[in-house]
């Protein structure tokens, strides 16, 4: 029976009886913590690189002491924030709390038994990580996990400053009868704050290692033992206010990089704003508060739908929204299957041709040169830097003659990040010293793009968006997109701020190569083509689909009146690779209204437009050429493996009809582009393909994502140095040289 008593004793220690009870009726905060375990140990998210933000952040480009004390600072604002939820809706169960001096603190010291492992956890994989994979020495290792700490602590400790002068436990308000009445009568819940589920641990955490037996609080007034909470509650609301009001400032100074803290940081803001919110709510709700959540969601989906109040649009900044475009099937029919359009676009074409022939029997030395054309995968910043770091590598290879010789680049994502980045060196080589083989740019391209994304989602854009910006005397209002643009611009360095139009007179005399961006119009499925040329005949030259209408529509045709060239470049190059949630779906001037999203959503390669291209064009390159030389930079190889399917567990069952089908989401893809290029082989026109590929399986992982750590850039560089690209890199140099 002694055994079984201490058994009991031992379960009824008050940091256990809280555990219990979150698991009893905090489901919810526990699917936070779930989360945050799961990209702690990196099980959760790590294809697109979520627990690296956490192991290896980075601040102003830099991983170091700041960046950790950073995220830690954050992680104690979750710290403190879970303890106030756990507070407000379990503090009445231990009505015992009330009696002890310094109630909330003590509290937060029996319910810190999630937050130290996940403190642990979360250390234990940043060293792996950085003494792995970073290969750091132990000494900057302990500097981080200190500076990590110290943040954590900082916050903890001037959060436990306010409530431990401001909270008063029970003797202290029954001695002081006056004040208690006249402060707290003000500050009533709508619901009663004490418990019918009260329960008494054995013991309790007095300091953290010092443990007291629990008093019996039977004979406290129940009054007073609720003034104790709602005291605390009312302290909790003030601090939960003061808090979102510093998120509202650090929104409003986010143009300033200094405030720009790290993705991770920005993570753990949006689930501390969470957990408050939810708190505030409970401390006035109680039991009602997810009905009440519920209701403001539903209210909130009406007020978006039938009014403009917070039906807030994310804008190609530049182009005009002063007047909206039919979008039907009627209209953009009549646009795109115009027969005379056709033949003066397939025109145009054949002169921007006739100027990359000249210039390429030149550097080719042969009178009928290989078409170059070049096809780009997506796949985040690490699909960027892998293709400007495959074009430069084969540049400096070819004495700077292979972008020469490319007339045509298509794709989707980042992979077009990284090559208009290269092409816009290119085109100020003509007025700067610039080196194309220069190490510097390669790096510029690989830099963060994230921290200030994420920063923006959590102090601006989930708040009213009040911020205005100016584009070429037209207004439009900031957005994380905004911000994705100031930020690739300061990377690429300024490179690459112009409009559309700026491009068209240089693709034009082929002083660089064509590009074609096709993001994809997420109400129909269509591609939207984006570039300063017409392209009609990527619906194909004989319009035999008119029943089912175009498949790609143009934008300088479709807005004609909107001034489409003087769309933002660098909002091109993000519509093109606006990735869900991450970036904001680019809302379009028409009538229904349109979004954009990601090229990879169609064609994550880009070969459909450029075999519609060839088709278009097969007779001039017949007399033209000596054939076509299609370079595909690729984010993986073509072959997978087949999963190992022989233990399949109950969950698998359930998940894999859904995950399977987005999982081989890109395989589809391989296989359209295999097929399509087989059919181009048909035309009668020479193809030579020549691939070059990042990963060799999709366990080879480098975060889906816009940030990069530098053990996955590290991999990146050297990855160009593998002997199947080293093949590919001698079989173009072979194919490309004057003597073939």
């Amino acid at each position: 029976m002694d055994v079984i008593y201490k058994i009991v004793q031992f379960l009824k220690f008050f940091p256990f009886q809280l555990l219990f009870a979150h698991l009893r009726k905090n489901h919810l905060l526990l699917l936070l913590w779930v989360v945050l375990f799961g990209f702690a140990s990196q099980t959760i998210a790590v294809k697109f690189g979520i627990p690296y933000l956490f192991l290896s952040p980075e601040y102003l480009n830099e991983v170091n002491w700041i960046s950790y004390f950073l995220l830690g600072v954050t992680i104690g604002g979750f710290f403190m924030a879970f303890h106030l939820y756990s507070y407000v809706m379990l503090g009445p169960t231990f009505p015992f709390i009330a009696s002890i001096a310094r109630p909330f603190h003590k509290f937060c010291i029996n319910n810190s038994l999630i937050p130290v492992v996940f403190y642990f956890v979360l250390i234990y994989n940043i060293c792996v990580t950085q003494y792995v994979d970073e290969l750091l020495k132990p000494l900057q290792i302990l500097g981080f996990i200190v500076a990590l700490t110290a943040g954590i602590i900082s916050f903890i400790v001037i959060t436990m400053l306010y409530f431990i002068k401001t909270n008063k436990n029970a003797e202290k308000i029954a001695s002081n009868q006056n004040i208690a009445k006249s402060f707290f009568q003000k500050t009533r819940s709508y619901i009663k704050l004490s418990s019918t589920d009260k329960r008494q641990p054995s013991f309790y955490l007095s300091k953290l290692f010092k443990i007291k037996s629990t008093r019996d609080v039977n004979h406290y007034n129940q009054e007073i033992l609720d003034k104790v909470f709602k005291q605390n509650h009312f302290n909790a609301k003030f601090f939960e206010i003061s808090l979102i009001g510093a998120f509202i400032f650090l929104g409003v100074f986010q143009n300033y990089n200094i405030v720009v803290i790290p993705a991770a940081a920005s993570v753990m803001l949006l689930f501390t704003l969470f957990l408050m919110f939810v708190s505030f709510l409970y401390s006035w709700f109680r039991g009602w508060t997810f009905f009440i959540l519920i209701l403001l969601l539903l209210s909130l989906n009406i007020v978006v739908t039938r009014t403009s109040l917070f039906n807030i649009k994310n804008y190609a900044y530049g182009l005009s929204y002063d007047n909206k475009v039919d979008y039907s099937l009627e209209n953009i029919k009549k646009i795109q299957f115009d027969e005379a359009e056709l033949q003066n676009d397939i025109t145009h074409h054949i002169g921007i041709l006739n100027n990359w022939l000249q210039k390429a029997k030149i550097i080719q030395g042969t009178n009928k040169p290989k078409l170059v054309l070049v096809n780009v995968s997506g796949g985040g910043i690490r699909a960027a830097m892998w293709t400007f770091n495959v074009l430069q590598n084969i540049d400096a290879e070819m004495d700077g003659d292979f972008i020469k010789n490319t007339h045509f680049i298509t794709g989707a994502s980042g992979g077009m990040v990284g090559a208009a980045y290269y092409r816009d060196l290119l085109r100020a080589k003509k007025e700067q010293d610039i080196d194309l083989t220069d190490p510097k740019y390669l790096e510029d391209i690989s830099k963060d793009l994230l921290n200030r994304v994420a920063f923006s989602m959590v102090t601006h854009d989930l708040m009213l968006r009040h911020k205005k910006v100016s584009f070429n005397g037209r207004t439009y209002s900031k957005d994380r997109g905004f911000f994705f643009e100031q930020d690739l611009n300061a990377n690429t360095r300024g490179l690459m701020n112009y409009t559309l139009g700026d491009y068209e007179n240089q693709e034009i005399s082929s002083q660089i190569p064509l590009m074609v961006f096709t993001p994809t119009i997420i109400n129909d499925g269509r591609r939207m083509i984006v570039a300063p040329q017409p392209y009609a005949f990527l619906n194909g030259t004989k319009f035999q689909q008119k029943n089912i209408g175009p498949e790609n529509v143009e934008l300088i045709k479709l807005f004609s009146n909107n001034d489409p060239l003087a769309v933002s470049y660098l909002s091109v190059l993000r519509m093109n690779a606006t990735f869900p949630y991450v970036l904001p779906m680019v809302s379009m001037p028409t009538n229904p209204e349109i979004a954009l999203m990601d090229a990879g959503i169609r064609d994550n390669y880009g070969t459909k437009t450029t075999i519609r291209y060839i088709d278009a064009f097969s007779e001039w390159i017949e007399e033209n050429t000596s054939g076509i030389v299609l370079v595909e930079i690729r984010d993986i190889i073509q072959d997978y493996d087949i999963d190992n399917q022989e233990d399949i567990s109950l969950v698998d069952k359930l998940v894999q009809p859904t995950l399977n089908f987005y999982g081989n989401f890109h395989h589809a893809q391989e296989f359209n582009a295999t097929e399509l290029v087989e059919v181009s082989e048909k035309m009668g026109v020479p193809t030579y393909e020549i691939s070059f590929i990042l990963r060799n399986a999709p366990q080879d992982n480098i975060s889906l994502s816009w940030h990069l750590t530098q053990r996955e850039k590290n991999k990146i560089k050297t990855t160009f140095q593998s002997e199947k690209n080293q093949k590919e890199l001698q079989k173009l140099i072979h194919l490309l040289h004057s003597d073939n």
